[in-house]
């Protein structure tokens, strides 16, 4: 326990510094880990100093080399020079012999080099936070047992050229330099780092045990001494370390029962163990060197043991953790999960989906998933074509599900797939959009009225030039008709001027109604009547519609469409409106700058084989840069007395027929606006998939 208290006290002691005079107090933090560390450095030296070959530090275990990999490991490598000074004053002041100066230094630095390169490879290897996977006891038994061969041979070799040990103890005193090292480094590095994680996590060190605990610990304890006490029973007969076996049972209780943090402590305390027996007890040379054998083998075995079981029981966790997430997540979720096998069957379900389909989880789990909707065959063909497209290009796609009393409603579907256990599956998501489809609906009547409400003020601000259109036909209506009175009443009658007065009176009035139908037609409510239209009828109709009005602003429109176009599915009243809200801005803005010439030309084209491109571009000053960007948004106009709707309700109106409204810029002066139709071939394929 004073071992323990001793590093806890180094490692602690950079956090005790007060909050005032930071370098004055970080310096005092450096002094007192710089006293601590060497000063257990050498007490450690002192109490292991036992066996020393050749009266120098060569002995069968050396735990101040798992202090100083310890503190380079934890501190970083900055800390070399503080296991340098420790080294050197161990080299001074313990051994029996009295070496040089120069081997002294050169020993140090060897060793000091060594544990320093290793503690870089350990600290790589992520040690500095601390032993928590199996792989990190490898890499330290690894690690340590190559940079304790290379440190042995240096260290001895420094000695043998000052003839300190001979040449031909070389390899004895090598052997007993690494094993010794190797074991006070496997020993003492691993309780170390799991204590400095301790104190780095504020983590109490065993408080409030419950009792049955304690009685296993305390049995575990009792077992520990009770075969090391067997264990040298043995050493006096004919095979010293028949017992030895005895040891790895309790060992490997504590390891399997508490992990690697109580597996590290074991190891240390049968390690103090075997060294305190041993040197009561009395021992041989070849005894010892086999014990420490032996310790390696059993410190490595319990190690990598504790490993397992603490990575296993963290995995555990994890895994519990995760599970416990991915569960509460499922159970909150409002969107239903449901996952189903390669056949269709429902393999599992989240609470969302029974409140969907109103069926509980018995009556859903194994099921088709079939069931669930209405009228999709192949739904299982397209779900995997689905699932196995690029991430890019899967999507989800709505349909009508059917609950257990047969009321249907729509949903938003979408699928992933996923491999268990070798076979594959699939993750399906189901999301309510009955709200959605509501709003949906709320919008296209609340855009229909605005449109409604936009064509009435644009018919208003048509009926002059409707009126004067009007008032062609009734006037040569009164003219035949005065002429065809004046022919009946003639002596003689001229029955071919006669059939050509009323021929002509029909046609105008035909004409008139014609004017008055569609403006009626024009000026219409209610829901979209889409139909196909060819595209220049529809293009004649709205410049038709505003001839006359451009005719008294002196604007000149041409209409200019490519032959051979395809139809489009369209509401011919909206596209109209789209026509004569694009043409009536046009004519406003040339209007309100005085453009000459005024001219504005209606283009259709085919931009695509899926889609007609109707451009309108005008001779005007062009739109203003400071609306360039918002000139689609509502309530946005550069008329004095606008309302801003216009290009709005037009771009919903494209929009809603599955194409866009743009601006372009134009090459020489004025603006062109721009919108595309899909053709019906088109939508017809898009309605059917």
């Amino acid at each position: 326990m004073a071992t323990e208290g001793a590093v806890h006290d180094i490692i602690r002691a950079p956090k005790r510094a007060a909050p005032m005079g930071w370098r004055a107090n970080c310096g005092w933090r450096s002094i007192v880990l710089s006293i601590g560390y060497i000063a257990l450095y050498l007490a450690l030296d002192r109490l292991s100093f036992i066996g020393a070959l050749h009266g120098i530090g060569i002995t069968p275990w050396d735990p101040s080399a798992g202090l100083a990999m310890a503190l380079l490991i934890i501190k970083g490598l900055s800390c070399a020079p503080l296991v340098m000074a420790a080294e050197l004053l161990s080299s001074a002041t313990l051994p029996i012999a009295s070496p040089s100066a120069v081997p002294i230094c050169v020993g140090s630095l060897v060793v000091t080099a060594g544990y320093t390169g290793a503690a870089a490879i350990l600290r790589r290897a992520g040690l500095q936070a601390g032993i928590r996977r199996s792989l990190d006891v490898v890499a330290l038994l690894i690690v340590t047992i190559i940079s304790s061969g290379f440190i042995a041979s240096g260290f001895v070799g420094t000695y043998a050229v000052a003839g300190i040990v001979p040449w031909s103890g070389f390899a004895e005193a090598g052997f007993h330099f690494w094993i010794g090292d190797a074991i006070g480094i496997v020993v003492l590095v691993p309780p170390l780092l799991l204590l400095h994680e301790r104190i780095q996590q504020r983590t109490p060190l065993g408080h409030g045990m419950a009792l049955l605990q304690f009685v296993e610990v305390a049995a575990q304890g009792a077992s520990v001494i009770v075969a090391l006490a067997a264990v040298f029973s043995g050493i006096g007969g004919d095979h010293p370390l028949g017992l030895f076996y005895l040891l790895f049972p309790p060992l490997i209780w504590i390891a399997t029962r508490h992990g690697l943090p109580a597996a590290s402590w074991a190891v240390l305390v049968i390690q103090i163990g075997l060294i305190a027996g041993l040197e009561i007890q009395g021992h041989s040379e070849p005894t010892l060197r086999a014990f420490q054998l032996f310790m390696l083998a059993l410190a490595a075995t319990g190690l990598m043991l504790g490993a397992v079981v603490t990575e296993r029981r963290r995995l555990g966790l994890a895994l519990a953790d995760s599970e416990g997430r991915r569960t509460a997540i499922l159970n909150t979720a409002r969107d239903g999960v449901l996952t189903i096998d390669a056949h269709g069957s429902i393999q599992s379900i989240n609470p969302a989906v029974e409140r969907l389909f109103s069926r509980p989880s018995h009556r859903l789990i194994g099921h088709h998933v079939c069931e669930l909707v209405e009228r999709v065959p192949d739904l299982l063909h397209r779900l995997k074509l689905a699932a196995h497209s690029p991430p890019s290009e899967a999507g989800c796609w709505e349909l009508d599900a059917r609950r257990a009393d047969g009321s249907t409603f729509p949903i938003e579907f979408s699928a992933g797939r996923f491999d268990l256990l070798g076979a594959e599956h699939y993750t399906i998501v189901i999301r309510d959009i009955t709200s959605r489809r509501k709003d949906e609906a709320r919008y296209r009547e609340h855009q229909a009225e605005l449109a409604h409400v936009a064509r009435i003020s644009l018919a208003g601000e048509m009926a002059a030039g409707l009126a004067h259109e009007l008032s062609q036909p009734l006037t040569a209506i009164t003219a035949y008709g005065r002429g065809c009175l004046r022919l009946l009443t003639a002596p003689m009658t001229e029955p071919e001027l006669l059939h050509e007065g009323i021929t002509e009176v029909v046609q105008q009035a035909e004409r008139a109604g014609d004017v008055l139908d569609r403006l009626r037609e024009f000026v219409r409510g209610g829901e979209n009547r889409r139909a196909l239209s060819e595209v220049g009828p529809l293009i004649d109709a709205a410049v038709s519609l505003i001839r006359m009005e451009a005719m008294q602003q002196q604007v000149e429109i041409e209409a200019r469409i490519d032959p051979g176009l395809p139809a489009v599915l369209a509401d011919r009243v909206q596209i109209e409106q789209v026509l004569l809200n694009l043409l009536r801005n046009a004519m406003d803005a040339m209007e309100a700058a005085n453009s000459k010439p005024r001219s504005v030309v209606v283009e259709a084209r085919r931009n695509s084989k899926h889609a007609i491109e109707i451009s309108v571009a005008d001779s005007g000053p062009g739109v203003a840069a400071e609306v360039e960007d918002t000139i689609f948004e509502p309530f946005i106009t550069t008329k004095p007395l606008g309302m801003g709707m216009g290009l709005s309700i037009s771009r919903a109106i494209v929009e809603s027929h599955g194409g866009s409204l743009r601006m372009s810029p134009s090459i020489r002066s004025g603006a062109i606006f721009i919108f595309d139709l899909p053709t019906a071939e088109t939508q017809a394929r898009s309605d059917a998939g």
